[in-house]
Formats: C-alpha cells, structure tokens, sequence
C-alpha cells in the first residue's frame, strides 16, 4: 500500500470535500428549480422534509433567503406581508409591478427591493386608518432596507404616519412616500434610520423626528421634500443627533427646517426655498446647531428665524431674496453667525420701527 505524506492527504481530503459540496449543491439546485431571475417562488412552506422552509445548508434559519412577490403573476405569493411573514431572517423580498393595497409590518430584518425595470412601478397603498409601512423589531439591532417603492397614504387617514419607525436600523432609499395630510408623511419615533434619495410630500410634516433616546440617530441625505405643512421638524422632547444634509426642502406651506429639540441637528448643504415660512427654525430648546453651505432662498418669511437664543453655528450660507430678515434673532445665546451670503431679504430694508409695527 502506496503511503501519502501529509500534503497529499490534505490534497485528497480537499477534492472529496469539493465533491461533497457539488453534491449538496445539486441537491440544493433540484430543490429550488422553480426560479424567476434567480430569485425562488415556491409554494409557502415548501422545502425538503423535516426543514421547516429551511434554505438548507446547514442554515438554522427558516424560510427561503429570496422571494418573488407578484401581485399580477402566477406564482403563489401576491402580498408583501405573506413574504415577508415567510421569507428567512435577514432574507431578500423582490416585489415585482403593481398596487399592493395592504399596509406593512416589518418585525425582522428583511430587504424590500421594488421592480427597477420598465413598468408602472411597485405602489403600497395603506387601508383607510392604517400606517403604509410599520417598522417595530423585537430585536433592537434588526435592519431593514426598503428601495425604489412608492407608499400612498388614503387622504385625511387617522393612521400615525405613512411610514412608521419606532427601533431598530431602518433605511429606506429611492422611494416615494405620499402622505395623508394631517399625519407625517414619515414618523421617526427611535432607532438609527437612514432616508435617502426618496420623495418625500403631502404630510404635515414630511419627516417628523421623535427619538427619545441621546443614542438615537437620524440622517436624511440628498431628498427632494416638499409640499407638506412643515419640511422637516425634530421635535421638542428629541435628544438624538440628526443630520440633513443634501436635500432640497422646497414648496412647502410653513417652515422648511424647524428644530426644537434637545438634540444637535445638523443642516449641511441644503438647498431650502420657496416655503410658506421661514427657511429654517431653531426654536427653544435647539442648542447645538450648525447650519453651513446651504442655500436658504425666496422663502415667505425669514431665512433663519431664531426665536430663543440658540448657541450654534451659523456660517457658509446663502440667504437669498426671503420675505422677512435674513437671520432673525432674539436676545438672549446668540449662535456664531460668520461668513454668509446674505443679500435681497425684504426684512433687512425695513426700519426698526416699520419692524415693530409688523409693516415688513
């Protein structure tokens, strides 16, 4: 008998591994061979005996890792929330053309990836009184992850807000949330959320923030925002840190930007015009505010209304062409103003007294 040394038995033992796992894989590949795009749709439970709707593999997690849903299709899952109560934790839900009339509850992590191709494009619109889209882990650390998906809200809804954040890490990216009127079109209550590139109108507020804890985080990059009541409000009891940075907050019918809360807030390269009121609020209890390289244009009211004294920064901006002053400011902690564009603001004409008898 022929003696090995140790690198070829290792050599050996690799290639027996490697046909084992080619066997597994065509097993795998028999078991999953109704696909569409490379996605699986099978039947709900569906799965070798004794996996629960496991992927296989070893895995412990039950459910397939990727389903198809198809409102218009044939195959066997016509809802989000059916896939979504299906599909493994951390697993992917394609949702291809159509209106799904459903309002969703995510409680896992889970990415929601609406059809990118030709079509009429994927719309979720929520039942009377019920929010487009809730997200309440269990599990504080899960991340859920919602792209290229319109949400309609029904006008004049009792619902919270369209879309509802309450922990966990939420992104939602690409998207468009319609809200009702008289809730937030998107309601941060807690967690770390990421909103970017979304089309964010019609709510009284568009995004309302609300996170209660200091470890709280918001960041809302490059959105269009507009036509809402008021753009962005971070409200009064906020203490986490929030970052807007990149939008266009526009047409809106009060303010762009209000910020009351405990927080910081920080406003970076923003371009904030033609809204009702005032381009931005740092109401009451803003402390740490920065407000840079933004373009604070042809508002109705003042480009920055500070009301209570406010111990931030303010610098780098154009404040362009506003009804009201430039930068209106109460006594009290006045924020570093430095460096800014300021230019054609109707209220900077105005004499001291035209300003208290309310002329301009």
């Amino acid at each position: 008998m022929k003696r090995m040394n140790k690198s070829q038995f290792a050599l050996k033992m690799a290639k027996a591994g490697a046909v084992g796992l080619l066997a597994a894989s065509v097993v795998a590949t028999s078991a999953y061979a109704q696909s569409l795009g490379g996605f699986p749709i099978r039947e709900p439970g569906a799965g070798s005996s004794g996996s629960s709707g496991s992927t296989g593999g070893g895995s412990n997690k039950k459910g397939p890792m990727q389903i198809i849903v198809d409102v218009n299709g044939p195959g066997p899952y016509k809802t989000i929330s059916g896939a979504i109560n299906d599909v493994a934790e951390g697993g992917v839900v394609y949702v291809m053309h159509g209106v799904y009339n459903e309002s969703i509850s995510l409680e896992k992590s889970v990415f929601i990836q609406g059809d990118r191709g030709p079509g009429s494009g994927v719309e979720i619109s929520a039942p009377m009184n019920m929010p487009c889209l809730n997200f309440a882990p269990k599990d504080g650390t899960a991340h859920a992850v919602v792209a290229n998906v319109h949400f309609a809200a029904k006008i004049n809804s009792g619902a919270d807000a369209c879309i509802n954040v309450h922990q966990g890490v939420f992104t939602l990216k690409e998207s468009d949330v319609l809200g009702s009127g008289v809730r937030p079109a998107v309601k941060i209550n807690g967690g770390t959320v990421m909103l970017e590139k979304n089309r964010i109108s019609a709510g009284s507020e568009g995004v309302y923030v609300a996170q209660q804890h200091s470890l709280s985080q918001s960041f809302i990059i490059d959105n269009k925002i507009l036509q809402n009541k008021v753009g962005v409000d971070i409200a009064n009891g906020t203490r986490s840190d929030v970052v807007i940075a990149g939008n266009e907050i526009f047409d809106n019918l009060d303010a762009g930007v209000k910020s009351s809360g405990y927080g910081s807030a920080s406003l970076i390269g923003n371009k904030i015009r033609n809204n009702k009121g005032s381009g931005v609020i740092l109401d009451k209890y803003a402390k740490l505010s920065l407000v840079r390289y933004n373009e604070i244009a042809q508002n109705t009211r003042d480009g920055v209304a500070i009301p209570f004294g406010v111990n931030g920064v303010i610098e780098d901006n154009e404040i362009i062409g506003n009804g009201g002053l430039s930068i209106f400011l109460r006594d009290g902690l006045e924020p570093k103003i430095t460096n800014n564009t300021i230019d054609n603001n109707g209220g900077d004409r105005c004499s001291k007294k035209d300003r208290r008898k309310g002329r301009c």
